[in-house]
């Protein structure tokens, strides 16, 4: 090549290198400008929500039809799709001698509902979501085992669990794995199958090959039924060991590239070793429990897990790249969606990932064309389509706050930004505006999971905003280039690792900081007021316009913007100033009415149950808003109806590991009950000098003792002392308690010098007369729980009672007063919160001291 061929060449780099940095100059500015003070704020537009009317009937649908059988499934389909058929020649219907649109187009919102929903019925039918293997069906039933060939879906998660009864118990790998039936053996024959199942088996089942998705055994397995709309329809426990079936698939090409992105990761300082994975391709299992909180504390736990964030930036960055060597719009499309695809084969293509790629898609496309209004209507389509082929996403959190978030800021972050671009620079304001709108958007689902929201999620978002892109883009190009090139991938993993740790860092920071979770009112109050401040941001918006319509819908738009300021103006500001709710709970009296119900916290084994009170409904609420997924023990102090009535209610929706009771007579009908497992299992009588242990809980049984003191039922209640191992303090939280025993035989314990100090007492028979007095100044508790309905006609708790409790200084805390209790250690003290029926009442906070 010639020196003037040169000199051509470099003249063209350089004539193409000035609109190059021209552009970026403008971007600069452009991101570093401000509106101008006195501007008017942009008329909100339009927004097209005719697809609407399909979302909400093909949620309703998938939502509903979940939980129906083939027939009802098939009814509702040919139903829907015969009202959808009407709604269209309603609108065909012949005008003025014409065939044409009708006069009163009133029926098409209704037949796009009836359409949407019936599709979503229909794929129902055809995939025979509704059909179950009478082979499964009936080893359900009976308990038998089965003999069952499974295609796995997915790769064995590990979990470690321990038999915390035994005394010699050693952890052990327990595996759980999502599986297609492929065949059910019945009559000396197989019968074919398609149902999903989930499998769960011990290590010393599994095979000695490992398993992943697309692997095939065979295995005999005990049967259980799933909750009612789960997306696999049975529970199968290994009985045997698992025989693989055929050559096992070999580890394909992106798991290779995640299991090197891994290793390469370790050699980053924590937390950016456990937290790169999860925030590059979703993989958290480097991570522990306590930064898992920590970010789930601070708002930043979806940063960890794929999103529709990370695949808009994984196509942000291609077509920048497409944009800035030239290439036209076709190219750049089809390199994005290439480059979308592998980036879905990377990460996994499970249902999650494929709404995520479906929603970052959404945004990216929303965002390159900055027309909100198609974003929106794509965004009701992908909803559509997506509950359309999968329906179980309809009640899957994860998705519900997916399509939030998104129609947030489409919908609320456009305008917000433009406000907020008064006060700040554009990029901030946006990044600002995306953070709240996100957050307001979300907040009913956000709320009904967890009655508390982060105080500080929005500035912590904003704090990390800057990083997520290099993070994302630089630690997903380390995983194609370290199998290229190592050298340069281990420098990419260093760029991502640097930002990862400041994320983190910020995370764990934010969540020390004070009042890093705030309360929220509980249940239907608590959406309703989530549901409120979204109204009151659509009409502050203009969204809604509150003078349309007739004066009954002013008034009553405006009453509800009045009340929406209003909550805004006083619950943010005033809940810094109000305790919130113990998060990390240790023992929880249960509000069941006159009787008894005990939670204790057992850690990862689950929870401790005390009594059950009278109906299995009111200890089955107890456990649910205590999100109690497993019981590690359950105990029956003694066989009347207001302690044992509710058994049920504790193993209907989770497993129960250990069952005991006490009773006057040994009777030959112990008491049973059967968990979600559709394990039965028989409750073990226990007596003085029993022990044992569950996580950081240490059991151990008083009384009744041998030849004591007998006057009827209640003298046979198990009296337990329970420890509970806290971080962090140097002796254990102890509780005593006493079931229903009557002063006689508790001083009889008293005086054998079993009774000693404890920090809670659970009081002797709601308070009763005859429960005794001599029990609070042998325990001298910091803390006494009665559990008492109200207005009972017992007269519970005595006079006597409360004098002998407050004569040694302790606090009576009285569920017929405060609804549920929940006592907790902060740290410093045991802390105290009720949730209803009086959360006006100020919680109380007790030193655990020895003394009391």
């Amino acid at each position: 090549m010639g020196s003037q061929q040169w000199g051509d060449r470099a003249a063209r780099i350089k004539r193409n290198q000035v609109p190059v940095l021209g552009r970026l100059a403008e971007s600069l500015r452009a991101a570093l400008a401000r509106r101008p003070k006195g501007e008017s704020d942009p008329e909100p537009g339009r927004v097209d929500l005719r697809g609407c009317w399909a979302l909400a009937g093909s949620w309703a649908a998938a939502l509903g039809g979940v939980h129906l059988g083939q027939m009802h499934q098939a009814f509702w389909a040919v139903g829907l799709w015969l009202l959808a058929g009407a709604g269209v020649l309603a609108l065909l219907r012949p005008r003025h001698g014409r065939l044409g649109p009708s006069a009163t187009p009133s029926f098409a919102a209704p037949a796009l509902c009836c359409a949407a929903a019936a599709l979503v019925f229909t794929q129902l039918v055809l995939t025979g979501a509704g059909a179950n293997p009478v082979a499964l069906d009936q080893a359900a039933r009976d308990g038998n085992p089965v003999r069952i060939q499974l295609e796995l879906t997915a790769a064995p998660r590990a979990s470690m669990q321990t038999d915390k009864f035994s005394e010699d118990a050693r952890p052990h790998q327990q595996f759980t794995v999502e599986a297609r039936a492929v065949a059910v053996a019945g009559n000396g024959s197989w019968r074919g199958s398609g149902v999903p199942v989930r499998l769960s088996y011990p290590e010393p089942r599994a095979p000695h090959v490992p398993l992943t998705g697309g692997s095939a055994v065979e295995v005999i397995a005990t049967v259980a039924a799933s909750e009612p709309g789960d997306r696999q329809s049975f529970w199968l426990n290994a009985s045997a060991d698992l025989l693989p079936l055929g050559r096992l698939p070999a580890p394909g090409v992106f798991e290779e590239l995640r299991g090197r992105f891994i290793g390469a990761s370790a050699a980053l300082p924590q937390p950016a070793r456990a937290l790169l994975p999860g925030m590059v391709f979703g993989d958290r299992s480097g991570a522990d429990e306590a930064l898992n909180e920590a970010m789930k504390v601070a708002g930043l736990s979806h940063l960890s897990a794929v999103s529709g964030a990370n695949c808009a930036m994984v196509l942000g960055f291609v077509f920048s790249l497409c944009r800035l060597v030239g290439l036209g719009r076709a190219p750049t499309l089809v390199l994005g969606l290439a480059a979308l695809l592998g980036f879905v084969f990377l990460v996994g293509y499970e249902p999650s990932v494929l709404r995520a790629a479906v929603m970052g898609t959404i945004a990216a496309v929303g965002l390159h064309a900055s027309r909100g209004r198609n974003a929106l209507a794509a965004l009701t389509l992908a909803v559509v389509f997506l509950l359309a082929v999968d329906p179980w996403l309809a009640g899957e959190p994860a998705f519900q706050l997916s399509v939030l978030a998104t129609a947030g800021i489409v919908v609320i972050g456009r305008p917000m930004a433009a406000r907020f671009n008064r006060w700040m620079p554009a990029i901030l304001a946006e990044g600002t505006a995306i953070a709240l709108a996100s957050q307001i958007a979300c907040l009913p689902v956000l709320v009904a999971l967890n009655p508390a929201f982060s105080l500080y999620s929005v500035p912590a978002n904003l704090l990390v905003a800057p990083f997520i892109s290099l993070i994302t883009v630089a630690g997903t190009l380390a995983v194609v280039v370290l199998s290229l090139f190592p050298p340069a991938g281990m420098a990419l993993v260093w760029i991502a690792g640097v930002p990862t740790m400041v994320v983190g860092l910020v995370g764990t920071w934010i969540a020390s900081l004070p009042g890093a979770l705030r309360p929220w009112p509980v249940g239907v109050a608590g959406v309703l007021l989530a549901w409120g401040i979204v109204l009151g941001t659509l009409i502050g918006q203009g969204h809604v316009n509150p003078t349309a319509g007739s004066w009954r819908s002013r008034s009553v738009l405006a009453a509800q913007g009045v009340v929406t300021g209003v909550l805004l103006g006083l619950l943010l500001p005033v809940t810094a100033l109000v305790p919130a709710p113990v998060v990390d709970w240790l023992v929880v009296a249960c509000d069941v009415g006159q009787g008894d119900g005990l939670l204790i916290n057992a850690g990862d084994s689950g929870a401790v149950v005390v009594d059950t009170g009278k109906t299995p409904e009111d200890i089955a609420a107890c456990l649910k808003r205590m999100r109690v997924k497993k019981v590690a023990a359950l105990f029956i102090t003694h066989r009347h109806a207001d302690h044992d009535g509710g058994i049920d209610g504790v193993g209907a929706r989770r497993p129960v590991d250990r069952f005991y009771y006490s009773a006057a007579d040994d009777p030959a009908d112990p008491p049973r009950l059967t968990d979600s497992r559709g394990t039965r299992i028989t409750a073990s009588q226990l007596g003085s000098g029993a022990r044992g242990t569950a996580g950081p809980v240490a059991w151990r049984v008083l009384g009744p003792i041998p030849d004591g003191v007998f006057t009827g039922e209640n003298d046979a209640s198990l009296v337990v002392r329970f420890e509970i191992e806290v971080d962090g303090l140097q002796r254990p939280i102890s509780l005593l308690a006493t079931g229903d025993m009557e002063d006689e035989a508790m001083d009889q314990l008293i005086d054998n010098g079993l009774i000693e100090h404890a920090d809670i007492l659970k009081v002797s028979h709601h308070g009763a007369e005859n429960g005794g007095v001599r029990t609070a100044p042998t325990v001298r508790p910091a803390v006494a729980l009665i559990s008492v309905g109200a207005e009972n006609t017992y007269g519970h708790p005595s006079d006597e009672a409360l004098r002998a409790l407050e004569e040694n200084q302790v606090a009576v805390l009285r569920t017929d007063l405060r609804g549920t209790i929940i006592v907790g250690w902060d740290g410093e003290m045991l802390r105290v919160s009720s949730l209803g029926p009086d959360p006006g009442r100020t919680p109380t906070r007790t030193p655990a001291t020895s003394g009391g």
